[in-house]
């Protein structure tokens, strides 16, 4: 099954797999996601506020967490990692550099 993440503002849905996060959703969809370390939880880049949906997002984990307190932002399910970011339902997220992989 999958369920769709709407990004503002770039005006992109990702169709997201059980138990995909979606950074790697966006990842196998073709699109490139603003990262460091590449998906890893660490670098907290990829992080998205929810506009949208939270009661649809799966809970914040220790790591997401501790990301979640270090970029000085409220752990209050709103923003999150998009790296750990699991959905069970429609989600709208803002994140800005979201867009689709050059072709070369």
């Amino acid at each position: 099954m999958t369920h769709r993440v709407a990004v503002r503002p770039s005006d992109v849905e990702i169709e997201v797999l059980d138990g995909e996060d979606l950074f790697s959703a966006a990842g196998r969809l073709g699109y490139r996601w603003p990262t460091v370390c590449g998906g890893k939880g660490t670098c907290r880049t990829c992080f998205v506020r929810i506009e949208e949906g939270a009661e649809n997002c799966s809970p914040v984990d220790p790591l997401e967490r501790e990301g979640i307190e270090a970029l000085r932002k409220p752990v209050d399910g709103l923003t999150r990692l998009a790296c750990r970011l699991r959905v069970e339902g429609p989600v709208t997220v803002t994140k800005r550099g979201v867009r689709r992989r050059v072709q070369e």
